[in-house]
């Protein structure tokens, strides 16, 4: 479903399948089935028309019809998804009217669990949605082509790799003249930290900024530290992430009160100089609240401020910066580069109407990227950027910046398809500053029905189709490639995103709008709007932020039972009792630690569930009803409070279970993993000798990621090691191979004689391989384009030039265990030789990589880790200059005296000097 048409998109598949299926219908029902879902068919057309027109442009009275046959849709469907799960139905009352007749079928379908007549139910429906479809004729709707989806080929990878480089444009200026009051020893007296507020409206690029000095400093300080604050601030948690990021491993009690918090973290900051962003920080009160934490800091400690407010800046004291827009050279480079990929690319003929676009813009890096953006994805004709320059309007050079800006957001959605539309106001469910991983969000897209089969060209997969989706939001620039994960752990692709704070407001006043999603805040405000949330309204997502709303009303209650997703987002004490949602396909608790196993009783009485997340839950069990979930395609319980969750035995009921994803998962005694054989991603679950062999009976396994527990392995499981080998052997699909040991264990993977030629991607960490494994060759994993061992004690030049063969290779990180005599490997340029791969880590104590012309051509990032025996003679010419693609460089270097460290860095500048690309350098000098 979707926010142009409603239930429609998976509401016609429906009635097919009832069609088609194994359903004891009535004598004449199968007909009344298909003249319903012909009428249904004719309304979903006129709907997809009617998105294809901008809001404003739509009469008061299309626009109502639309809402209402939306509504209905959902409704529809509601009853449509009971009777296929029950197979029955309740025979209606004659009713008149439009609006009569809305409320009379609500009431009819809510009546449709009961075993009696759908025979009734099926016939007066088609009945109402045929004069229903007959009455959207008396009502003109511009007649616009509907678009199909769009599967992007766009490799966003070097947008979010690379910190945004395009963003980076112009930003120099600033940084520097921040930078150098920031490491100035004589800025700070010692006695308490260096306050510098970055002050600027929304879109001008102060948390770019702040992220730049960030990055560049971080040798010049103990440790850093990056909150994000944001319009509805919970201080708990802000203080848990300074603490955290202070400390990664302080054990953070989740009763802490803010006072102990604050106590906490001037403990730990006493002995250390930091670097400390606090970001978007809307008022005074907030910043009041942090800083008791941080202002008796010391040892020339500094805080970066970000906020929109000057007032806040002033208050919080120190140095107060006004960042300012874009000067007219830096805005068309960073227009040019976005659209052309250089920053002189634009053609003549369309200077003029690119120039007066900029005008428009204001110096605004959002609106300048967000336009950019925008014209990348048309023809690049005169008329075309002139239609564009048109639409953002006349007299905007008049307005002020923000609302220059807003305007130009708006031309970029209603540019959008009507699936991406609805993919990005889903996002209106998440809290500011939100890092939303990709994998979640496309699951709870098929969850929604945002994504459908038929909607799926041949060849592809659903989850293949949603990451086309997000893939063409960032491409717009309307949503942010966002790292959640170490750059040393990092493996090329874009795991998550973030969505601008100008974005998510446009976002989510157009959802309130449309009543997509209903989001209450923490003061019980509605996000969007300036009232409470609407009590009369039908609720079809509701999002809860931190928000302890008890819904404890009959009245309340009853809202709740036509609402598809819910979602809680922060510490709460209590949610509407599970039992209230009868239609609930999306169920997500984020950081809900004040919740417990009796919330989750109600579980089994969710039967149209799909989709269930449990993050940072403080639950210790599952309950025995999940087994009742018939509908469940995604459980995700990742970041349990508890060390282990294990699995009731009523999992085995589980069907159409595809994904099953934790921190570790441990089954009952009995349960026979194999027999759920829909289970397609298998992710942290422990090895045990039961496991081992059931594995081998998931034939439709894709991915797994399995965790070796050291312990159980002394205990007597290191004898089932070949066995897992063995049993790995019968996952003849299997794609995505990740093995993970808690603790560093020496074993061998030689065992595995046959290696499903289907892997792309294989990974370990923790195990200490004896020898490099045999397998991994251009003739078994033709296929494989990722590959990460740590640690292999037996890493040898010739599996080097093994590897450089693999066709596909994409992403390799190697981390080396042996010591032996120093010496030098020369990687070739044959055109065989690592031709695709993009991203290189490589871990040697011993081995040293120089780089011929032409090697290694596609190659964009370099990591490299140098051990301390190296001198000036060994950094000598290593060929960097020859990496003809490469945009990045990292050099660590072990226990490096301070005297060798300035020979050591000229070395490799002096490398790069004559680079072609000019990649970025950092070096990191360890120990």
């Amino acid at each position: 479903m979707d926010i142009a048409t409603g239930a429609m998109k998976t509401l016609l598949p429906k009635l097919g399948e009832l069609l088609l299926g194994e359903f004891k219908l009535q004598k004449g029902v199968k007909g009344e089935i298909e003249v319903l879902k012909e009428e249904l068919s004719s309304m979903n057309a006129a709907l997809c028309k009617v998105s294809e027109v901008p809001a404003e442009q739509l009469d008061e009275v299309t626009k109502i019809w639309a809402r209402d046959v939306r509504e209905l849709s959902y409704d529809i469907e509601d009853a449509v998804d009971t009777f296929i799960l029950q197979g029955m139905g309740q025979e209606p009352a004659k009713t008149f009217g439009f609006k009569g007749f809305i409320d009379r079928t609500i009431n009819l379908l809510k009546k449709a669990m009961s075993n009696h007549q759908h025979h009734g139910v099926i016939k007066d429906i088609m009945k109402q949605v045929n004069m229903v479809n007959k009455r959207h004729k008396r009502y003109k709707v511009s007649d616009v082509a509907t678009r199909g989806p769009i599967i992007s080929t766009v490799d966003p990878r070097l947008e979010a790799m690379f910190t945004k480089a395009t963003e980076l444009i112009g930003i120099d200026g600033p940084k520097n003249e921040l930078a150098k009051i920031l490491v100035d020893e004589g800025s700070s007296s010692g006695q308490q930290p260096m306050i510098i507020s970055i002050v600027g409206c929304g879109g001008l690029g102060k948390t770019t900024l702040a992220n730049a000095l960030l990055h560049d400093l971080k040798t010049k300080f103990d440790c850093q530290v990056f909150v994000s604050v944001s319009h509805n601030p919970d201080i708990k948690t802000i203080l848990k992430n300074i603490l955290g990021q202070l400390d990664e491993y302080a054990n953070i009690n989740e009763a802490w009160d803010v006072v102990q918090l604050i106590n906490k973290i001037i403990k730990l900051h006493e002995n250390k100089r930091f670097l400390c962003v606090i970001d978007d920080v809307w008022n005074e009160w907030a910043w009041d609240t942090v800083k008791f934490a941080l202002q008796d800091a010391k040892h020339g400690s500094k805080i970066v401020i970000t906020t929109r407010n000057k007032a806040v800046a002033e208050h919080a004291g120190g140095v107060v910066y006004e960042l300012k827009p874009l000067s007219v050279d830096a805005s068309r480079k960073l227009f040019n580069k976005r659209i052309f990929d250089i920053e002189d690319g634009c053609p003549p003929g369309l200077r003029e109407v690119a120039g007066n676009i900029l005008k428009k813009c204001d110096g605004v890096p959002l609106a300048i990227i967000t336009t950019a953006s925008l014209l990348a994805s048309k023809p690049r004709h005169t008329r075309e950027w002139e239609n564009v320059n048109n639409s953002i309007g006349f007299g905007l050079e008049k307005s002020p910046a923000v609302e220059k800006m807003k305007n130009i957001l708006n031309l970029s959605y209603n540019d959008l398809p009507f699936h991406l539309k609805t993919c990005l106001l889903s996002l209106s469910k998440y809290p500011e500053d939100k890092k939303i991983r990709k994998d979640v969000l496309i699951w709870s897209w098929i969850a929604e029905g945002f994504i459908t089969e038929e909607t799926r060209p041949a060849g592809t997969s659903l989850q293949v189709i949603g990451e086309s989706y997000f893939i063409e939001l960032i491409n717009r620039s309307l949503i942010q490639p966002a790292d959640i994960v170490d750059n040393d752990f990092h493996d090329g692709e874009v795991h998550a995103c973030q969505v601008h704070d100008m974005v998510l407001e446009l976002i989510n006043q157009l959802s309130a709008e449309e009543g997509f999603v209903t989001t209450l805040l923490p003061d019980g405000q509605q996000a969007g709007t300036r009232t409470s949330a609407p009590q009369k309204k039908k609720i079809r997502r509701l999002s809860l932020h931190y928000s302890n709303r008890s819904y404890a009303s009959p009245e309340e209650i009853a809202h709740l039972s036509r609402v598809r997703s819910f979602a809680v987002f922060g510490d709460v004490d209590s949610i509407p009792p599970l039992s209230s949602f009868h239609v609930l396909r999306v169920l997500q608790l984020e950081d809900c630690s004040g919740l417990d196993n009796n919330h989750l009783n109600d579980l089994g009485e969710l039967r149209h569930l799909m989709f269930l997340q449990l993050w940072r839950y403080s639950a210790t069990r599952l309950p025995e009803s999940i087994g009742k979930l018939e509908s469940l395609a995604t459980l995700d319980i990742r970041y349990a409070r508890s060390s282990v969750v294990m699995l009731p035995m009523s999992s085995i009921k589980l069907q159409k279970l595809v994904r099953l994803f934790a921190n570790r998962v441990r089954l009952p005694d009995g349960l026979a993993l194999g027999n759920m054989r829909s289970l397609r991603e298998l992710v942290a679950i422990d090895f045990t000798p039961e496991v081992i062999e059931e594995i081998g009976n998931l034939k439709e396994l894709r991915v797994l990621r399995i965790v070796v527990n050291y312990p159980d392995m002394e205990d007597g499981t290191r004898n089932s090691w070949e066995h897992f080998l063995l049993s790995l052997q019968r996952c003849t699909n299997l794609q995505d191979l990740f093995i993970e040991t808690n603790v560093t264990t020496e074993c061998s993977l030689d065992s595995m004689k046959y290696v499903p030629s289907s892997l792309q991607r294989f990974m370990s960490s923790g195990m200490l391989m004896m020898a490099f494994p045999r397998w991994i060759n251009s003739v078994t994993l033709s296929s494989l384009n990722t590959l990460s061992i740590q640690l292999c004690l037996d890493l040898l030049p010739h599996h080097l030039e093994m590897l450089a063969e693999l066709p596909s290779l994409r992403f390799l990180r190697l981390w080396s265990a042996g010591i032996w005599k120093l010496q030098k490997l020369s990687i070739p340029s044959s055109a065989c030789s690592f031709r695709c791969l993009r991203h290189f880590y490589f871990y040697s104590s011993w081995m040293i990589l120089t780089f011929q012309p032409g090697a290694m051509p596609e190659l964009q990032r370099l990591c490299l880790c140098f051990d301390p025996r190296l001198d000036r003679n060994n950094l000598d010419d290593l060929g960097l200059k020859n990496l003809h693609s490469l945009r990045h460089v990292v050099i660590k270097f072990l226990s490096v005296e301070p005297e060798d460290r300035q020979e050591a860095e000229a070395a490799i500048r002096e490398d790069l000097k004559h680079s072609p690309n000019h990649p970025s350098l950092e070096l990191l000098f360890l120990g």
